[in-house]
């Protein structure tokens, strides 16, 4: 079998259009990323995306560097068809033991999985175990800082197709604290969006840690017992679960948690304490497809859903995440628009192929791999531009 010969990244500078991100927010302006390429001895390559946020997962564009420059070192030479070892190459080399490196780690397991399944003619989903579905319905984001412009956005995301929006209703608390009054502000458009969106449509209300308080997140939710298409997404700290045990026992709206699942391990322990109905499953949070499969299958066997969400990512990753939409036993639907409504490259035809995103469902490729190429020199020259800018 032929060894890894080499593996190169370039630096990307996508910049975001997406509502309220950029000045003045806890959201990027150009969230970190990388474009890597493993290439085996026989010339067969696989393609990988690194994408962060500084305040979001704790990684700058030069932490991810240095991750990338580290696992490089360690895995050429190595045996492409063993990710499970790659990961324990990785995990040797940088946070084993702690948190950390799982950014620029899942780009390289995201890299691997598209050389293994373009060396065996199949399709990443199949190395997963295979696809339950090929079709997945879309769920789109929503920072709006305006009932008026809330509710309009719900209404046209809705008339395009998608099946689920996520309001965010924690940026002003972040922002300005927690008080009555930024409480009734989040919460607004939270109202906005419900009363223009049909009961069919998932609405996931995700403070993104925000609200702090297990008693206030109760009592604000209470107003919206009756909204049985409502989900209350990460109200507490990453690291409170018992607080969100608390929230669900209290509230009849169901909770979901993001932010709390990084490995593995941190999602038996939710599912252990009863903290959540569902979890969000990142995979640049976790560390890569392998731990992934992972997660879904702790998750699942206790009864939790899972359902899966952008960085945002470029098409290469949105792409990538759809593999792991379309194993999941449950049929949420999948955050997999970054590419298309949260950022923009300055010469996007780099990427091809990929996943297709149309009236309100995104439709894996038929290609093995992940199914997405890219033209070097025009992810080089893209990088050149935006470092130079």
């Amino acid at each position: 079998m032929a060894k890894i010969e080499s593996v190169e990244f370039v630096r990307l500078y996508p910049m975001t259009f997406k509502e309220s991100w950029g000045k003045d927010s806890i959201w990027p302006a150009s969230p970190p990323c990388y474009i890597v390429r493993i290439t085996a001895e026989n010339g067969v390559y696989g393609i990988g995306e690194i994408s962060s946020q500084p305040w979001y997962l704790g990684e700058t564009a030069d932490h991810l560097s240095a991750n990338l420059k580290l696992y490089a070192e360690r895995l050429k030479g190595a045996d492409p068809t063993n990710i499970r070892v790659a990961h324990r190459t990785m995990e040797m080399a940088l946070s084993g033991g702690m948190p950390g490196g799982r950014g620029a780690r899942a780009g390289m397991d995201m890299a691997l999985h598209d050389l293994l399944g373009k060396l065996w003619g199949v399709p990443v989903s199949t190395l997963l175990g295979g696809a339950r579905r090929s079709r997945i319905d879309l769920m789109t984001n929503l920072y709006h800082k305006t009932p008026d412009a809330m509710a309009k956005a719900s209404a046209n995301f809705v008339a395009e197709g998608f099946r689920a929006l996520k309001i965010k209703v924690g940026d002003v608390i972040w922002r300005d604290g927690v008080s009555t009054r930024s409480i009734v502000e989040e919460t607004s458009f939270l109202e906005a969006a419900l009363s223009v969106v049909p009961r069919e449509i998932m609405i996931d209300a995700d403070a993104n840690q925000a609200w702090n308080s297990p008693g206030l997140t109760v009592a604000r939710l209470s107003k919206f017992a009756s909204f049985e298409n409502l989900s209350i997404e990460q109200p507490l700290h990453y690291a409170n679960i018992e607080g969100h045990r608390e929230v669900r026992q209290r509230s009849s709206v169901p909770v979901i948690l993001d932010e709390s699942v990084w490995s593995p391990e941190a999602a038996q322990q939710l599912v252990r304490s009863g903290a959540c109905d569902r979890v969000v499953l990142k995979i640049n949070r976790v560390g890569g497809f392998q731990p992934a499969q992972e997660v879904i299958s702790v998750c699942e066997a206790a009864g939790v859903s899972v359902s899966v969400d952008t960085n945002p990512y470029t098409l290469v990753g949105d792409t990538a995440i759809c593999h792991l939409g379309a194993i999941t036993r449950d049929h949420y639907p999948i955050c997999a628009d970054g590419h298309i409504t949260f950022i923009r490259l300055s010469d996007p035809g780099a990427i091809t192929g990929g996943v297709t995103l149309s009236n309100g469902y995104a439709q894996l490729p038929d290609a093995p791999g992940i199914g997405v190429d890219v033209d070097w020199k025009r992810l080089e020259a893209m990088s050149a531009l935006g470092e130079s800018a």
